[in-house]
């Protein structure tokens, strides 16, 4: 058996590589043996993860990954909207994996300052440059989780029509289109179901002079008649909504929190 020599400086430079790659989102397991070397090019991916960047365990210099695509965003796993990484395939668009963000407190502490370049996320969870992995970046099983509900094969991606009577759980997907002009011109949008019932859409009823009834003025216009019960707000969608709702003049717009 050939003697095996491995002295201090070694091993602290395999350790610079060992977890500049860790930190990154990706198993050592799954990694070429070539990627432990501090100048390893990104190796051809076997399996696991591809690699996002490399970091030089000496001068901090980040190498990052041309194939992997990282956009920092905000956790809808609740209501706390800590920060997340989204880790994409460039080729495909396939989101590879969620993590935590380093410039969000809620994921972090001491967190990133905003003005911090991307570049320095990398260094900062790295061992690389006497950085010594100082933010983690977590997130929850709940945040974690978020990225089996993008990837359910049963998530809803496109609008679904009734495809049978009210409560047998039959649907069928249609374009945006097609949802965009029932809803706002009406009709009789289940003639191909044997109904024969007149639905009004959204411009049958965008009529803010005409009291909704008569005889209860207090119900107020006939705009009052769309009911806007949305799910969490999350955000800009909330806001759409109620601003959508006052242009149109009906009070009738519920959050989810609300009800």
């Amino acid at each position: 058996m050939e003697e095996f020599s491995f002295n201090r400086r070694s091993f602290v430079k395999a350790a610079g590589a060992l977890g500049a790659l860790a930190t990154v989102g990706v198993g050592l397991s799954a990694q070429d043996t070539s990627a432990f070397a501090a100048d390893a090019e990104f190796p051809k991916q076997k399996q696991g993860q591809p690699v996002e960047a490399k970091v030089d365990p000496k001068t901090g210099k980040v190498t990052v990954n041309p194939d992997v695509v990282v956009r920092y965003s905000a956790c809808l796993g609740c209501y706390s909207s800590c920060g997340n990484r989204v880790k994409i395939d460039r080729e495909t668009g396939r989101v590879l994996n969620v993590c935590g963000n380093p410039y969000n407190p809620n994921n972090s502490f001491p967190y990133l300052s905003f003005e911090e370049p991307l570049e320095e996320a990398y260094r900062s969870m790295s061992f690389a440059d006497g950085k010594g992995n100082q933010l983690r970046g977590t997130v929850c099983g709940r945040g974690n989780a978020t990225f089996d509900a993008y990837s359910q094969p049963n998530r809803i991606t496109q609008p679904l029509k009734r495809a049978g009577k009210r409560g047998s759980g039959k649907w069928k997907p249609i374009s945006w289109d097609q949802l965009i002009t029932e809803v706002t011109e009406g009709g009789k949008l289940f003639a191909d179901l044997g109904e024969d019932r007149e639905i009004e859409g959204f411009k049958a009823i965008h009529d803010t002079t005409t009291p909704l009834d008569a005889d209860k003025p207090n119900l107020g216009p006939k705009s009052n008649q769309l009911v806007m019960l949305g799910g969490r707000g999350d955000g800009r969608a909330g806001a759409t909504a109620g601003r959508f709702a006052s242009c149109f003049g009906t009070l009738n717009n519920y959050g989810h929190g609300a009800s």
